[in-house]
């Protein structure tokens, strides 16, 4: 975690409109209802929110961990093998993560396991459930905003613009959407591509991933050859670049690992998820729409504004509202799907925010183009392709 003022703190931005999305969850009408306040039985009929408070207490408790405590937590690094291989998730968790993990759980004694946060009176409760609800409040607002204005950015404009405001509807909502930010020639390239690949079924099936998807979901992992190797054709033109050089604030970022995402007809919902259990700013998902995606196809399902932040003061709440959409296996505020994205759109999405894949009823399989991208060593440390099949 850092403090407000560091290098990764992010300066929130404006937002453009764009009237084509759909949003609500199940049983929208009740789901406003029951998120409407603290005392809540969800929209799936128990009292997933019962805990929020206590969760909210584990992290401002884990934000303030002593030298000692994380010498403590450390022991799980050592437990998971995290010396010799990073695929355990535990292995990309912060010490303050895996401490609020432990303490949510509800089987640990924290105060003898961790005692510099949890042993004392050090942490005050008494504006806790002001502050929690002033941040429940303050996400709700963000994902109706976003939801309702809608995460489209306009490509007219200078260039310098564009970034700008891409950039912030990123840091604000958590996702963008670029109408025709790819070349259809680099999009016409790259399925001849994979076209031939399919082809070759040997390599094709060296290169297939069905372990890491579910749900109806398989992935292709594109080789180091052309025209993979071309930044345009991976859908990271200049303008994406630039984006994610200013969400990023620096050019410290570099490929996670590149595939062709299926998702197959009558594959179901998925669960909602985040790519990555750690902070926000980190990692993200670029992903290139190779076809005219419309809503029975399944295109992807966002919970706008969700995902641990990486400031002190703001983690608290953020890790709880993260607790929270585990149990509730929704979103808290308003959530956002595309109706219908047009072949070619860029959609830029933040790994740790939350999302799922629509069954697709279509009759049609649904592709697209997914890069990730990570910074600095976070790709290294996340070790993706470390659970995939091996080739």
């Amino acid at each position: 975690l850092v403090s407000r003022g560091g290098s990764m703190a992010a300066k929130l931005g404006g937002l453009q409109p764009h009237p084509r999305f759909v949003v609500g969850c199940p049983g929208w009408s009740l789901c406003v209802l029951c998120t409407a306040s603290l005392n809540i039985i969800s929209c799936y009929g128990h009292d997933c929110l019962a805990r929020i408070h206590a969760d909210f207490d584990c992290a401002t408790r884990c934000a303030l961990l002593t030298d000692e405590d994380r010498q403590a937590v450390g022991a799980l690094y050592q437990q998971a093998g995290c010396s010799s291989s990073m695929a355990n998730p535990v292995c990309s968790s912060s010490p303050e993560q895996l401490c609020v993990g432990s303490c949510g759980a509800g089987k640990m004694d924290m105060a003898a396991w961790l005692p510099g946060a949890f042993g004392s009176s050090r942490v005050s409760t008494k504006h806790a459930k002001d502050e929690l609800k002033q941040a429940l409040d303050t996400h709700k607002q963000c994902a109706s905003q976003c939801a309702s204005v809608g995460v489209r950015v306009s490509m007219s404009g200078p260039e310098a613009l564009v970034v700008r405001q891409a950039a912030n509807m990123l840091r604000r909502c958590g996702v963008v959407q670029l109408l025709e930010a790819s070349n259809p020639v680099h999009v016409d390239s790259l399925e001849r591509a994979v076209a031939g690949l399919r082809s070759k079924t040997k390599a094709y099936r060296a290169l297939l991933d069905e372990v890491q998807l579910h749900n109806g979901r398989y992935q292709v992992y594109l080789p180091f050859l052309k025209p993979f190797n071309s930044l345009e054709v991976l859908g990271a033109n200049k303008l994406v670049l630039a984006i994610l050089q200013d969400y990023f604030g620096s050019s410290d970022f570099g490929i996670d690992h590149a595939s062709i995402l299926t998702a197959g007809s009558q594959s179901g919902n998925q669960s909602l998820h985040p790519d990555v259990s750690y902070f926000k700013g980190l990692a993200v998902s670029v992903h290139t729409a190779l076809q005219n995606i419309t809503l029975n196809m399944g295109p992807t399902y966002f919970c706008p504004c969700t995902g641990e932040a990486m400031l002190r003061d703001e983690w608290p709440a953020s890790a709880a509202i993260k607790m929270a959409v585990l149990r509730c296996k929704e979103c808290l505020g308003q959530s956002l799907a595309p109706q219908h994205t047009p072949r070619g759109t860029v959609t830029i999405y933040d790994g740790a925010m939350f999302h799922k894949g629509l069954g697709n009823d279509s009759g049609n399989p649904r592709h697209i183009l997914k890069l990730e991208v990570g910074t600095s060593d976070f790709p290294q440390r996340r070790d993706y392709c470390a659970s995939a099949p091996p080739a």
